[in-house]
């Protein structure tokens, strides 16, 4: 999470060498949103603006489980052992790759994922833009079917803090 999410975004870009893959704009163009690689990956690093306004927090540390099959089973598995799901199984929009997001018990969101979105080869390729200023734009890009993720997925971040009253566009 970022409280600011361009100057973040530069700095990968120009002083790390990464490519700017996916672009969530907000109201008057703001970037709420940017999935960033260095590879054919469509991000190895994203990061989204902190709605709380405060900085160094966490949304998730993603890691990759297999195939998308593999995501039900682990599914089963989380619910047989008490694993809070968050949401999940599912598939997003941003980036097209499926998800499983869970809690592990220290409050870290953690993301399975069972395949790595689409691949990029084409060198002339140009960034996808999201215009998320209207909600179900940001759904859509959010993930591509019903049930909609919860609000914790859009706020909730660690370590855990007050929020700073500030209105974010």
């Amino acid at each position: 999470m970022a409280s600011d999410v361009e100057p973040n975004q530069n700095f990968l870009q120009n002083e790390l060498g990464f490519n700017l893959r996916e672009l969530k704009l907000g109201e008057e163009k703001t970037q709420i949103g940017a999935w960033l690689s260095v590879s054919n990956l469509v991000h190895e690093i994203a990061m989204v603006r902190d709605a709380s306004g405060q900085k160094g927090r966490l949304h998730h540390v993603a890691f990759w489980y297999g195939y998308p099959q593999h995501l039900f089973d682990i599914a089963d598995l989380c619910a047989d052992y008490g694993i809070e799901i968050e949401m999940g199984p599912g598939k997003h929009g941003t980036t097209q790759a499926y998800f499983l997001y869970i809690y592990e018990p220290g409050g870290n969101r953690i993301e399975l994922f069972g395949d790595s979105g689409y691949l990029i080869f084409d060198p002339d390729w140009e960034t996808v833009v999201w215009d998320v200023s209207n909600k179900s734009d940001l759904e859509k890009s959010s993930i591509w079917f019903e049930p909609r993720l919860p609000e914790s997925f859009y706020n909730y971040g660690t370590p855990s803090v007050q929020p700073v009253k500030q209105t974010i566009k």
